[in-house]
């Protein structure tokens, strides 16, 4: 099986073209081709910054140096500020210095900077409304700061830049223009505030055109700002103290009218001995003392009941009494009962002797009835007694406990009183904390009031500057460098990014993918298009670059394909005026000096122009024999170049395409490619007609030329691609018309001729 030689090296750079490589010579190569942009871009840079630096006004900064401290100096410990200059903690303190560099750049701070220096808007309109009343000042149409003094005029010119004033104003435009303008406002956006690291010191600056007012007005703003913040405090202690005297007058009155009710109501409740807590006290008191009393009486009624109670059951039984225990214990009783038992004995003794009617014994029995009597009697009293008792206990027990109740009744109007009496003394001891508090605080804030003490004191005020921070002209010119060639780097390779147009062996390999042959050197010509000189330039200077880069591409187009040379070669191009018909001829003198039988075919149908650079006759040529109209001999011509011969393209045929179509036309080549060793066929471009289409499929190979600087790659890629679909074999592409030294791919080529050639002085410089 026969290898394509050619196919394979297509596939090889296709692979190669797949990874990227960072080329910083390819990088080099496009600034020095774009050496022109990036001067031009680098001057303009630099010129305008140095325009600017020279145009620009000086800018001077004063800087005065504010301490602001955490907190404020305590002259009267224990005494509470109302106002707290300063706080503590990180994070507090955090928020309180950025608070204070707010404060700085504030509206009120810029405002009473600006009256300080008599320079507030209303300050300013009175003064040229008194410059305008002045008939010689408004008389005149110049600017009625003309007239002033040169030092005051000065100074009132550089006081209203700070509201952005002309400086040519006049009168009447100043008098419409100051009653609108925003001093405090302008002030406020040149206020800078540069706090010191690690430090509680703060730098305020500003920045002028004149070094005296930035000194004056930056100046004005730490003293502003300063007095701001004891004013503050000063002001907040003020309404302190009218607010706390306010308030101590309403709990005075409060606390009169509080007194005043508490005193009402212990007069109207007896209680000017003794306070409420005593007689609740003494409630409580004589109420357990009842209570006991209560418990003894209810014992002792219950005791007696008892007695009672069994004297009534015996009574009921109709029994003696003297079987209660009450009436058995008695010693009355117990006495009689002795008695009566005596004189029972005595009785039964006398009544052994004598019968009972005898006198003794009946006075003995009426004895005995009368201490039965009494026994009687007795026992009659002591039931009484018992009676009388628990009447008595009973009575006892009823009296204590309306007794109890009568206290109790007392206790709960006590205690209703109480609750009225507690709101009453609550109220009077409220409005008497609220009164010593207010009165101790309203002590202190005046106090504090006397104290003009401030936690923030100007530690520099700022001098007169010297030099201007703006503008800074050795950085500007540095910086103007520096874009300069930044800007003029990033143009070259942005011009070089706009520019489609293929320059280099590396481009042409990695966009068209296919080998690349070699370079052709650009040739000095008139630059007209029926300019021949160029297409023998070899012949005249065998020695140059351009000779040499011609034998290089033999070289390789013979190395293309070693086991089947290519005896039928086309030489085509995307665009027209790529010097392909250069290149045709240049490549077949070569070829013929190398011993090949070679002819150059004309099938540029459409504007042939070999016969032209050989000096030969159109007369007849491939449009004759495709028709019959001649034989081959007739049209070859014979070259003044040994072994090389040329067959013009004859008289110009109205459908070029057709002609190539026929089966002629293949005959006519095919008798060709076995007459001569190398057949050169020189056709229309690809991207404008199909000739080139159709002869690539009736030939060996095709060689594609493109224009450095000029063909474009899309153009280029479409070219390789219709002769793609239609089958052609592309040996390589020809990178022509390469200016040597300006070309990344032709500076081997270059310095090769300068080390082992030896140039021909007598060639021209090439273009």
């Amino acid at each position: 099986m026969t290898i394509d030689n050619s196919q394979t090296r297509i596939e090889a750079y296709e692979e190669a073209a797949e990874q990227p490589i960072v080329d910083l010579r390819a990088w080099w190569d496009i600034i020095r081709r774009r050496r022109w942009v990036v001067v031009a871009t680098f001057l303009a840079i630099l010129g305008f910054a140095i325009t600017s630096t020279i145009r620009s006004p000086r800018i001077y900064e004063a800087e005065a140096t504010v301490l602001i401290e955490s907190n404020a100096p305590q002259v009267l410990s224990g005494v509470r500020e109302i106002y707290d200059l300063g706080t503590a903690g990180f994070w507090a303190n955090e928020e309180y210095y950025q608070t204070q560099y707010n404060l700085i750049r504030s509206r009120g701070v810029a405002t009473a900077a600006l009256e300080r220096l008599g320079m507030s808007t209303q300050g300013l309109f009175d003064r040229v409304k008194a410059l305008a009343d002045d008939p010689s000042i408004a008389a005149s149409h110049d600017p009625a700061y003309a007239h002033l003094p040169e030092g005051e005029r000065e100074a009132f010119l550089h006081r209203l830049d700070v509201f952005d004033l002309a400086r040519d104003s006049s009168v009447a435009k100043l008098m419409q223009v100051l009653p609108h303008a925003d001093g405090p406002s302008a002030l406020q956006r040149k206020v800078l505030v540069r706090p010191v690291k690690e430090s509680k010191l703060v730098r305020i600056a500003i920045e002028h055109r004149n070094p005296a007012v930035a000194r004056d007005l930056v100046n004005a703003v730490a003293a502003a700002y300063v007095d701001s913040n004891l004013e503050t405090k000063l002001d907040l202690t003020e309404t302190a103290v009218n607010w706390l005297s306010d308030q101590m007058n309403d709990l005075k009155h409060k606390l009169e009218e509080s007194e005043l009710a508490l005193h009402e109501f212990k007069r109207a409740n007896n209680m000017v001995s003794a306070s409420m807590e005593d007689r609740q006290t003494m409630n409580s008191q004589t109420l357990e003392q009842l209570n006991g009393q209560l418990s003894a009486a209810t014992a002792r009624r219950i005791a007696v009941e008892s007695r009672r109670g069994q004297m009534q059951r015996v009574r009921d039984a109709k029994a003696p009494l003297d079987s209660v225990e009450e009436v058995r214990v008695s010693p009355i009783v117990q006495e009689l009962k002795v008695t009566l038992a005596k004189l029972r004995e005595e009785e039964s003794d006398l009544l052994v002797r004598y019968t009972a009617e005898h006198p003794r014994v009946i006075a003995l029995r009426e004895r005995e009835n009368m201490l039965r009597a009494e026994l009687d009697q007795e026992t009659t009293k002591i039931a009484m007694a018992v009676e009388n008792e628990y009447a008595t206990a009973r009575d006892t027990e009823n009296r204590l406990k309306a007794a109890i109740d009568s206290v109790k009744v007392e206790s709960h109007e006590l205690n209703k009183k109480e609750i009225e009496y507690s709101r009453l003394r609550r109220e009077r001891d409220n409005n008497q904390q609220l009164y010593s508090l207010v009165l101790n605080r309203q002590k202190e804030t005046d106090l504090t009031r006397m104290l003009r003490v401030n936690n923030v004191r100007i530690l520099e005020n700022a001098l007169l500057p010297l030099s201007p921070v703006r503008p800074r002209r050795v950085m500007n010119t540095a910086v103007g460098l520096m874009a300069g060639l930044l800007f003029g780097l990033c143009a070259a390779f942005l011009v070089d990014l706009l520019d489609n147009t293929l320059k280099t062996q590396e481009q042409v390999e990695r966009l068209l993918r296919i080998p690349f042959l070699g370079i052709v050197p650009a040739i000095k010509g008139s630059g007209r298009e029926d300019d021949t000189a160029r297409d023998h330039y070899i012949i005249e200077f065998p020695r140059s670059s351009v000779a040499e880069c011609c034998r290089t591409l033999r070289t390789n187009l013979m190395f293309s394909s070693p086991e089947s040379p290519a005896k039928t070669l086309l030489v085509a191009s995307s665009r027209p005026r790529e010097g392909k018909s250069t290149l045709v001829s240049n490549l077949a003198i070569t070829l013929a000096e190398s011993g090949a039988r070679t002819l150059i075919v004309d099938t540029d149908m459409r504007r042939p122009r070999l016969h032209k650079s050989f000096r030969l006759a159109n007369d007849v040529g491939v449009s004759n024999l495709v028709l019959g109209e001649a034989k081959l001999d007739d049209a070859i011509q014979h070259t003044n170049v040994p072994r090389l011969d040329i067959m013009a393209c004859g008289p110009i045929p109205p459908n070029p395409a057709e002609l190539l179509h026929t089966e002629a036309f293949r005959n006519l080549v095919a008798s060709l490619r076995d007459r001569y060793d190398r057949v050169i066929f020189d056709s229309p471009p690809v991207g404008v007609v199909t000739d080139a289409q159709v002869l690539s499929s009736l030939v060996d190979g095709v060689v594609l030329v493109v224009h450095a600087n000029k063909t474009t790659w899309p153009s280029a890629r479409a070219a390789k691609r219709r002769l793609v679909d239609v089958g052609a074999r592309i040996f390589g592409v020809v990178l022509n018309n390469v200016k040597l030294g300006n070309n990344a791919s032709a500076q081997y080529y270059e310095y090769g001729y300068s080390v082992y050639g030896e140039e021909d002085k007598s060639a021209p410089a090439r273009a």
